[in-house]
């Protein structure tokens, strides 16, 4: 019998912060789409992207925050 690695603190923790960050992309999608020309793709493209430039990043807990600013500031030019 083959046992499944037991889950890691560490694991957990990239679960937190990747539900951390979908709800930031929803919130983000619910405060811009419908508001002027920002549509939900846009909006979408834009965190996923801003998302990637944040993919090698060593400490991640402010993550959610940081792309949130990020991605405002993309919208908002």
């Amino acid at each position: 019998m083959t046992h499944a690695p037991k889950p890691t603190i560490r694991d957990s923790e990239e679960e937190q912060i990747a539900q951390q960050l979908k709800e930031t992309e929803n919130r983000l999608v619910d405060h811009y789409a419908g508001h002027g020309e920002i549509i939900e793709d846009h909006v979408r493209h834009t965190f996923g992207l801003v998302s990637k430039r944040f993919r090698s990043a060593s400490i991640r807990t402010f993550l959610p925050i940081l792309i949130e600013r990020a991605v405002r500031q993309e919208l908002e030019r």
